[in-house]
C-alpha cells in the first residue's frame, strides 16, 4: 500500500461504536416509562376527583360555573377544542 491509499476499518453495524450513541438506554427507556406511567396514573385519579367534586355540586351550581349536570363527563374528559370550558390539568388546585 502506498501513503495515498489508506485502508479505513469497517465495522459490522452490530459492533460499530459510532452507531446508537443517541439511543437511550434501557435503563432510560425503563426510567421514562415508569414516569409516564405514574403520570398517567395521577392525571386519571385527578379526572375522577374532578368528576366526583362536580357531581357533588347542585344543577344550580354547576349552572353558574357553565356546565350542565349531563356535560360533567364530557367536559372533564374530553380533549377537543369545541368546548369553551374543560378540564386543565395544569390549573392550580392547590391553594399557597
Amino acid at each position: 500500500m502506498t501513503a495515498s491509499m489508506t485502508r479505513t476499518q469497517t465495522y459490522p453495524r452490530s459492533l460499530n461504536p459510532d452507531v446508537d450513541r443517541d439511543r437511550p438506554t434501557l435503563k432510560a427507556r425503563a426510567v421514562a416509562l415508569a414516569r409516564r406511567s405514574w403520570r398517567t396514573y395521577w392525571e386519571r385519579r385527578a379526572r375522577r376527583a374532578t368528576v366526583l367534586i362536580l357531581c357533588s355540586l347542585d344543577a344550580r351550581t354547576l349552572h353558574d360555573i357553565g356546565i350542565n349536570p349531563s356535560e360533567i363527563q364530557s367536559c372533564v374528559y374530553s380533549r377537543s377544542g369545541d368546548q369553551l370550558r374543560r378540564y386543565n390539568e395544569t390549573w392550580p388546585w392547590r391553594s399557597r
